[in-house]
């Protein structure tokens, strides 16, 4: 692994590089370099202000091509001579003597340029012609290195000091410590630039272990990004990703700094981000190793820095960082910035699946929703809202890797029904495993399913519920004991999901106790990684909710809420009860929570989470439920179905049909009295779920029946009519009468 240079370091890679370069390449270069240099300092103002001398400054390769950008023309600007007056200006002040000073005038003289041809003489940014010109202007202060990600990996080789600048300002940093540690070894400003090109090529042009094809490295001229790419057997297939991923990384890095044991790592990622599970915090440093992002290494038992993850420390913009290995390592990001190239800006869910089919065996939209997420994080992809969805279009940084990716990609590239490679864990959770291990996939589930598996309504209203629940967003099952609401509602999140998937339905109960802060977010114990304790603000389940839809707007996700009204509704959802309205569901809605983590946060509930809520309005505890709450939500009522479906079933686990139709009998009589008693009414009836046997039916029938009677629905019943002992004692004599 690479180390910070230092002087004697540095002075013995100058003898190296002297060498080196003292080839015939070494030399033609040098040539054409002083030339440029001479040829830029001497001439006179009429010279430079004519249309030919700015063609040659602007396009002169004396000094070095390579660099995104450096193919972006901007012919156009030759004849202004406001610029050109401009740059002429910039060569005759020339920079300050103080280090820091010097690198804000040079940064404010890039971005001053940049300004001023684009987009007026050019659609992108011309990043690396513009270095180039300075390199000319300024060969004391700069480098030869044109672009961001090499500048900065060179002032962390070398050790210098930061300026408070973007990367160009970078420059004089560089070149101050390279004149500093040089001292006495003679050779002039080209040398000293072309050395720290050098430094680049010996310490980080080198290709990733494995790598089918490494393109933008070299000494020869070219205007890509230098990055490898692994064969597709090798590629991770898909990257999870969590809040505040990028973030997240950058600390597990510094952790790393010094060696760091992997009970300690998790504790530290949990420090961090308390609502991950040591699973979820075990994929984070999977993220982070050479499977990922090539972040960290494991050495001796403890993690460390790989030379990436240094610089990953080192750059302002830790997300560039993560480009050349996110295209290179994970499989479906290269093949999205083509086709982005080629068709042009696309919807987010066409995208999507168009990652999906490239991979035979994923069955769900987890893996490409998460490849498209990194595409967003990393830069390499715009996000714009369109029409209630998102619009992807490739950044100029995206367009860059675009460019450089190999002839006949999309072939080369590609994975067969039957191709092994690196699976990423989140997508192995989230599709069920078979006992053998091979990945079996989840079979669809909807209305038929739902009816299969026992429930008593018919077809048409379970689907009216379906069609309810995505148009209001918002459902509540509510009715007496024993009608299946919350067997229901996880069945109906199944089928708006289309699959058996539990990760994307997640059930929670309420009860009276429950707060604001267990249920949204708030501040709870936590022992710390040196088990010191404190206080750690938490997110609790329904901001992991709203996270995880955030992260897939292509999937649907269901909160299923059990006794809703167990709780106080507007007491537990603070601000967020407002954003579950359907027409807020949007992030121009989003509120600053009760405890943010900064002051900027702000969050929304989209319209991919849906929650169902169940309700027993036969609980004389609970009071009536919120008007806020009801404004928000649909409600169904659910009634005992004791109907020919009930029959059938019971029937199909063979019941004899005369206990069936005793049993009908009997508790239609106990639900009629029930509903005409005014101290009850129908709310009161009991459902028919005490009454219906399990699919493999059961050894005694007619006791069977009468253990229900005894152990659920008497007890029932002697709380319904707690004043009034006869008539419970009546209704159980009757229910118990020998079938």
């Amino acid at each position: 692994m690479s180390q910070i240079l230092d002087i004697a370091a540095l002075r013995e890679k100058f003898g190296e590089f002297r060498v080196v370069y003292g080839d015939e390449a070494g030399k033609r270069w040098r040539a054409s370099y002083l030339e440029t240099v001479d040829r830029v300092r001497k001439a006179d103002e009429t010279q430079w202000m004519t249309e030919g001398f700015q063609r040659v400054l602007w396009e002169d390769g004396g000094i070095s091509g390579i660099g995104p950008g450096s193919s972006v023309s901007v012919a156009g600007g030759y004849a202004d001579k406001e610029l050109a007056a401009f740059l002429l200006e910039l060569r005759d002040i020339g920079l300050p003597d103080d280090t820091q000073q010097a690198a804000l005038v040079l940064q404010g003289a890039y971005d001053e340029i940049l300004s001023r041809v684009r987009p007026r003489y050019a659609e992108k940014r011309p990043r690396a012609r513009i270095a180039r010109l300075l390199a000319a202007l300024y060969p004391h202060d700069m480098t030869c290195i044109m672009d961001h990600r090499r500048t900065w990996q060179v002032l962390g080789l070398v050790g210098a000091a930061k300026a408070p600048t973007e990367w160009i300002g970078q420059n004089v940093m560089i070149r101050a410590r390279l004149r500093e540690a040089l001292e006495g070894l003679g050779g002039d400003d080209v040398d000293h630039a072309m050395f720290s090109w050098f430094l680049w090529e010996t310490h980080f042009a080198k290709p990733d272990t494995g790598a089918a094809e490494t393109v933008g490295g070299g000494r020869e001229p070219v205007d890509i990004p230098e990055f490898s790419i692994l064969p597709a057997s090798s590629q991770r297939r898909s990257l999870f990703s969590v809040q505040n991923n990028v973030g997240l990384l950058v600390s597990v890095v510094r952790e790393c700094e010094q060696g760091i044991s992997k009970a300690d790592l998790i504790a530290a990622i949990q420090e961090e981000a308390p609502h991950l599970s040591d699973t979820s915090a075990e994929k984070v440093i999977s993220q982070a190793m050479g499977g990922g992002f090539g972040l960290v290494r494991f050495s001796d038992g403890a993690y460390y820095p790989t030379d990436r993850g240094l610089e990953f420390l080192t750059t302002p913009d830790p997300e560039s960082v993560l480009r050349a290995p996110l295209v290179g390592r994970v499989f479906g990001v290269a093949h999205l910035l083509l086709h982005l190239e080629r068709s042009g800006p696309m919807l987010q869910t066409e995208a999507v699946r168009y990652v999906q089919s490239l991979v035979p065996t994923w069955t769900t939209t987890q893996p490409g929703s998460f490849v498209v997420l990194w595409t967003k994080l990393t830069g390499l992809v715009h996000a714009r809202p369109l029409n209630g969805g998102t619009e992807l279009s490739l950044t100029e940084e995206g367009a860059d890797f675009a460019a450089a990716l190999p002839e006949q990609f999309e072939e080369r590239w590609r994975i067969t029904s039957g191709a092994e490679g690196y699976a990423d864990p989140s997508e192995l959770d989230a599709q069920p495993q078979a006992r053998d291990g091979a990945t079996k996939a989840l079979a669809p589930y909807g209305v038929a399913e739902i009816v299969a598996d026992g429930c008593f309504l018919p077809a048409a209203e379970i689907d009216g519920l379906l069609i309810l629940l995505r148009q209001k967003k918002n459902l509540v099952l509510q009715g007496p004991p024993g009608t299946g609401k919350t067997w229901l509602a996880r069945r109906l999140g199944y089928a708006l999901v289309g699959t058996k998937d539990p990760s994307r339905v997640t059930a929670v109960q309420f009860q009276p106790s429950l707060s604001y802060e267990d249920f949204v977010r708030g501040w709870r114990p936590h022992a710390g990684k040196d088990g010191a304790g404190g206080l750690k603000l938490t997110d609790g389940v329904f901001l992991e909710c709203v996270a995880a839809a955030i992260a897939e707007p292509e999937e649907t996700f269901v909160l299923v809420i059990e006794e809703i009204n167990r709780g106080n509704p507007a007491q537990i959802l603070g601000e967020l009860l407002t954003l579950l309205e359907t027409d807020k569901r949007i992030p121009g809605e989003a509120l600053r929570l009760a405890y943010p983590r900064h002051a900027e946060e702000r969050v929304y509930v989209p319209p991919n989470l849906h929650i169902i809520g169940t309700m027993n309005i036969a609980d004389r505890s609970l009071a009536l439920v919120d008007l806020a709450l009801r404004r928000r939500f649909a409600f169904q009522t659910l009634t005992p179905q004791l109907n020919g479906a009930w029959r059938a079933w019971c029937q199909k686990a063979g019941a004899p049909d005369a206990l069936v139709a005793a049993i009908a009998r009997r508790m239609g009589d106990l639900n009629t009295a029930i509903s005409d008693d005014s101290r009850l009414r129908s709310q009161f009836c009991v459902g028919h779920s005490f009454v219906t046997p399990p699919k493999d039916g059961v050894a005694d029938w007619p006791g069977w029946f009468r253990t229900v009677v005894e152990t659920e629905i008497g007890p029932l019943l002697d709380e319904y009519w707690y004043d009034d002992e006869a008539t419970a004692i009546s209704h159980r004599a009757k229910l118990a009468q020998p079938l």
